[in-house]
């Protein structure tokens, strides 16, 4: 099975679905480089990175795909 985020991608998004937006770019970063690959429904933290990047995010889905990041996390 590949994995599809490193643990320091995954925890640098669980960080920014906590609020810390100094990880930002590491996590943007990550679903760069993740998501042509996989796809961005592969995992939560790249559907939350989706939302978050979006220029007009879906609040709800966004605050949705929030709590199932740091419910993993």
């Amino acid at each position: 099975m590949t994995t599809i985020l490193t643990d320091v991608e995954r925890a640098a998004i669980c960080r920014v679905a906590a609020g810390n937006k100094a990880f930002l770019d590491d996590a943007r970063a990550a679903f760069h480089r993740a998501a042509p690959k996989h796809g961005i429904e592969a995992c939560v933290e790249l559907q939350f990175m989706s939302e978050v990047l979006a220029p007009v995010p879906d609040l709800l889905l966004r605050a949705k795909y929030r709590k199932a990041v740091l419910n993993r996390g």
